[in-house]
């Protein structure tokens, strides 16, 4: 099952990775910040929740992104952290995709985050060859 999930989480993660180094590069505009709470979303799950708008143009867009790999924290303060001096009503800058304003992050590029999604899918690899290495020393059937 390793062996078969490794590519497909490769996939994903891996477009992650290029979107936040993209965005690097991405221009920005002034938001405003209309949510930032932690939310709890499981048992010891947390998440920064987080709400903006910004405009581009003559379009008014929101956004609920701090970084390209947001995701969920096992200890609350880690969810803390990642809203680092947000505060609801501060306006601050929002990165947008040039070729689709709604694609939007509050902070930019490639952080330690994306480089360690990159192992995910080496070490689901790695497991699933170990396994079958295992497997066949034991002497059953594959």
């Amino acid at each position: 099952m390793f062996i078969l999930s490794a590519p497909v989480s490769g996939y994903f993660l891996t477009r992650i990775f290029f979107e936040a180094r993209a965005s690097a590069s991405w221009p920005s505009v002034m938001g405003t910040l209309t949510k930032a709470e932690v939310a709890e979303v499981g048992i010891g799950r947390w998440r920064a929740d987080v709400a903006y708008s910004y405009r581009v143009g003559r379009n008014e867009f929101t956004g609920s992104r701090i970084r390209a790999s947001d995701g969920e924290y096992e200890i609350r303060d880690g969810a803390v952290q990642a809203m680092d001096g947000m505060n609801v009503g501060q306006r601050m800058s929002v990165f947008y995709k040039p070729s689709d304003p709604q694609q939007s992050v509050l902070r930019p590029g490639v952080g330690f985050q994306e480089y360690a999604l990159l192992f995910v899918p080496v070490l689901m690899l790695g497991a699933g060859v170990a396994s079958l290495y295992f497997l066949r020393r034991s002497g059953r059937r594959v």
